[in-house]
């Protein structure tokens, strides 16, 4: 009995190896036929093929196997290969499919249709069976005989609006347009459920389309649909949407308010679409979008947010249409506190609140009032821990502009502790650092700064390894850190929107540190300054200052492009161009000498 058990143990020990070995040849064999095939080496590639499919009857194997032959020209063995497998598989129709394509190849066009007509005419009405066939033709690139195969299908299951879908793919492939979008409407007509699906495919098609042909065949079919089908919304909501993926937001609108009209929906449609558009500076389309919504009532879902989105855009275009004017600012606060007066839950009205305070203290100069603001918001229970963080960041903004540093740090730090390996946590920690930096306590900075370099948010990581490089850079010679102190104080004085003592603090630098590794930074701040005020002649001569004093420093290529920008938007196309014919001859390892290449060419037109 024990020598019947071992033998067993020895045969089934003996047949495991067996098969792991034969794995394992599988495996190198199956990589060396790809390497050889991907080198063209057809010969050997076919060989290693051949045996892998005897081995494993994988249909994969037999592709590549026939592909090699066809690259071979040995359309006698792949004819005969292909029959065999024919005989073996009578119900496999795509065999059928791969012989008549090596006719083709071998210039044997009749018989290729034969073989083609041949799996149309034995095709059986099972969904599954079609599609199989006709991607077996898609995969040929017989793309007529996947279409003839998806109309035939059509008529032996009795329903004329099958594989809508699938026909629009196979019109995408032969960039025919009209006849794709014509199908994925038809899907729409028949499936308005599908609106998402369509919209997923048209979005990878119009990204495909980089001559943009696509896009008026969408458009005009849609505008017909719309006229013709009035009550169909699902074609409203996918021109909508195209109108949406071209940025065209005033046409969405269009749209949208259409929908929510006919829908009597809430506005949710209309908020969604602000949000985009005022995400890409379209403010005038989300102003209108919040309008409709708060036209609505009090009583409507929506009001509130509405309301509140209706300010923050009106704050956002204020703040990228610098400089806008004091009494701006005072009209847009008093909307604020009429807000307020209405809705005084600091747990809804928390990110308004911040914008509130932000207005009062850097725009009105009112910081106690807006640290009054905040420290009650604060005071109030139900606000969440995340919302909580983003008030206490604001009123340490806050105190910083009203020079109380001390106070700042100490918020930043409790904002850093509670909110652990997050952005907000990171962005306190980062304003903390800048806090030790306008103080001179550059060293102190610095070692703050070096720890955010790992940063999961890269903005804030790539400010805090800037503003590291700029303190070592500028300290080398200069130990005892004496000019990159002053420029830190001017940096602090622009930040509490003293820009005159900045400059004033600025030209101190230049006049008591002449030549300083500092001074193009000097200068580019300098520039910031005035374009923030608007003073664009000044603003231009500062960068000059770069340009022509410091052409090897780090900050001549942006001076460069930026006042590049700056001439365009004066007009002065033949000075922008100069600019970016010196980037692009000169500097063409900068980051800005693709952009400014692109820019040379659209002036040219």
């Amino acid at each position: 009995m024990k020598k019947i058990i071992v033998s067993i143990l020895i045969l089934i020990s003996f047949l495991g190896s067996e098969y792991a070995y034969s794995q394992q040849s599988i495996q190198t064999d199956s990589q060396l036929a790809f390497n050889y095939f991907r080198d063209k080496e057809y010969r050997p590639a076919s060989s290693l093929f051949y045996n892998l499919h005897k081995i494993t009857r994988s249909r994969t194997y037999f592709n590549y196997y026939i592909d090699c032959l066809i690259q071979l020209e040995n359309f006698q063995e792949a004819e005969k290969a292909i029959k065999k497998e024919i005989k073996k598989n009578p119900d496999d129709r795509s065999f059928l499919i791969d012989l008549g394509y090596v006719y083709k190849t071998a210039g044997e066009s009749e018989k290729s249709l034969d073989e083609y007509n041949n799996v149309l005419d034995q095709l059986i009405p099972v969904k599954s069976e079609i599609t199989n066939i006709a991607n077996a033709f898609m995969s040929k690139r017989e793309y007529d005989f996947a279409i003839k195969t998806y109309e035939k299908g059509r008529v032996l299951i009795n329903q004329e609006h099958l594989f809508h879908l699938e026909m629009a793919n196979i019109f995408l492939s032969q960039r025919d347009f009209e006849k794709m979008v014509s199908e994925y409407l038809l899907a729409l007509t028949i499936d308005p459920t599908q609106l998402k699906l369509v919209q997923n495919h048209l979005q990878s098609a119009l990204f495909q389309d980089i001559n943009s042909s696509l896009d008026p065949i969408l458009k005009n079919q849609l505008l017909h649909k719309i006229q013709t089908e009035t009550e169909n919304l699902q074609f409203k909501e996918l021109l909508q949407w195209y109108f949406m993926q071209k940025k065209q937001f005033n046409a969405a609108f269009t749209q949208a308010r259409s929908i929510d009209l006919i829908g009597k929906e809430d506005g949710f449609r209309l908020l969604s679409l602000a949000i985009a558009s005022s995400t890409n500076d379209d403010f005038e389309t989300a102003l209108k979008c919040y309008q409709l919504v708060i036209n609505k009532g009090s009583a409507s879902p929506n009001y509130i947010n509405a309301r509140m989105g209706d300010l923050e855009t009106q704050y956002l275009m204020l703040q990228k249409h610098k400089p806008a004017s004091k009494l701006e600012w005072i009209e847009l606060s008093e909307q604020y506190q009429k807000f307020f007066a209405e809705e005084n839950n600091p747990v809804v009205t928390s990110n308004a609140i911040i914008q509130y305070a932000h207005i009062n203290s850097f725009e009105l100069n009112n910081s106690a009032k807006s640290i009054e603001l905040l420290e009650k918001a604060l005071g109030s229970s139900g606000i969440n821990p995340q919302n909580k963080s983003k008030l206490k960041l604001e009123l340490a903004d806050i105190k910083l502009f009203a020079d109380e540093k001390w106070d700042a740090i100490l918020l930043y730090s409790q904002i850093e502790k509670s909110e652990k390996n997050n952005s907000i946590g990171f962005e306190a920690k980062f304003r903390k650092a800048k806090v030790s930096y306008f103080m001179g306590e550059l060293k102190w900075a610095k070692a703050q700064l070096d720890a955010l370099k790992g940063s999961t948010s890269k903005l804030i990581a790539n400010d805090a390894i800037y503003l590291s490089q700029l303190i070592s850079d500028n300290s080398t010679l200069d130990t005892s850190y004496t000019a990159m102190r002053t420029f830190a104080e001017a940096e602090f004085l622009v930040y509490q929107r003293k820009d005159s003592l900045a400059i004033l603090k600025l030209d101190e630098l230049l006049k008591n540190h002449p030549g300083h590794s500092l001074t193009d930074e000097v200068y580019f701040l300098k520039f910031k300054i005035y374009s923030e005020a608007n003073k664009t002649e000044q603003a231009i001569l500062s960068l000059s200052k770069i340009i022509e004093e410091h052409p090897y420093e780090i900050l001549a290529a942006k001076a460069l492009f930026t006042q590049g920008e700056l001439f365009e938007k004066g007009n002065k196309a033949e000075q922008a161009m100069e600019n970016y014919k010196i980037l692009v001859t000169e500097y063409p390892d900068s980051i800005y000498s693709i952009e400014a290449r692109k820019k040379l060419s659209e002036l040219r037109k």
